[in-house]
């Protein structure tokens, strides 16, 4: 019996990475459910993900928040023992099913990052702090808005781009969810919202808060295993653009694996969700190489003149 569900969301401008992360895993032999949230897909685009095995579409067409607050109302639906989040924009480089699953049914598998790296989950705001953990204005925060224990259980950031939980553990989804519609802005302000001082990584940031200070949140994982083995990977694409849309210096170097998946659902005949964009073709390396300056140059501009009139 299958004990784990994959659970995903994302809209239209994301269905080339949803589809390219269910084919990842039906490529590398991974047969969990998948569960995709799916907000506002035009008519057919849920067709071209349900022709994968056991995959089943929870729409989201009449939400008021930002997509990222729902996460937990998808990953509830979820039947099976274990629930796996994996965001839409991430792929599997080998056979990870068995690396998915916390080890412990109290815990989250999770990856906490780094004390080096902590601070760039708040980059951009001052707080007097080296940031290698949680400033503590933003515990004594998110201390206030949970009202749960008096001391973090945690003192870094965990990065919410993929993490598994026992089915025990579902009041704690409930709690997550209450907590945004708490502290997050009503109306969709997108993924970020660097206007939010404690809170701008949206979902991310309350989930962490609810890690910190919620007495139900389960224990985060002493280790994260879906980055120790060359040949069982998650692969995540932060920041933009996606893949889908063009690569940059920082993504490209998965460009052989990514276009290896889009390749084979290909060549086994699968609907693609529309015609195969240039950069997702393997023919296309050295275009999408020289390429890499341009595309970055104009997302710079483009953030530049949506700061600007805004």
């Amino acid at each position: 019996m299958k004990n784990n569900t994959v659970v995903t969301v994302g809209d239209a401008n994301f269905i080339w990475g949803i589809f390219l992360l269910i084919a990842s895993m039906r490529k590398s032999g991974m047969d969990e459910p998948v569960l995709v949230g799916a907000y506002r897909f035009p008519p057919g685009l849920t067709d071209t993900l349900t022709q994968f095995d056991d995959v089943t579409i929870c729409p989201l067409d009449h939400i008021e928040r930002s997509l990222t607050c729902y996460k937990p109302t998808v990953m509830r639906q979820a039947r099976t023992d274990y629930i796996t989040w994996i965001d839409g924009d991430g792929f599997f480089s080998g056979n990870c099913s068995k690396r998915l699953p916390p080890l412990k049914d109290d815990e989250i598998h999770i990856r906490m990052r780094q004390p080096e790296e902590n601070a760039q989950a708040f980059c951009g705001y001052e707080y007097g702090e080296d940031g290698r953990s949680i400033p503590k204005a933003v515990l004594e925060a998110w201390k206030a808005d949970v009202a749960g224990s008096t001391q973090p259980r945690t003192l870094r950031s965990c990065v919410a781009s993929s993490f598994s939980i026992h089915r025990n553990a579902l009041p704690f989804l409930e709690k997550w969810h209450e907590q945004m519609l708490k502290v997050l802005p009503s109306g969709n302000v997108g993924v970020v919202d660097h206007t939010l001082k404690y809170y701008h990584m949206l979902d991310e940031s309350v989930l962490n808060s609810v890690l910190s200070f919620y007495p139900g949140a389960p224990r985060v994982s002493d280790e994260y295993r879906l980055d120790k083995d060359e040949n069982e990977l998650f692969r995540h694409f932060w920041g933009n653009p996606k893949p889908w849309n063009g690569w940059t210096r920082y993504s490209f170097r998965h460009f052989d694996a990514y276009t290896a998946v889009a390749d084979w659902a290909v060549k086994q005949g699968y609907k693609l969700p529309g015609p195969l964009p240039y950069c997702l073709k393997p023919a296309n390396r050295t275009l999408c190489r020289l390429l890499l300056r341009p595309v970055e140059l104009n997302m710079r501009i483009r953030r530049r003149l949506k700061r600007t009139f805004r």
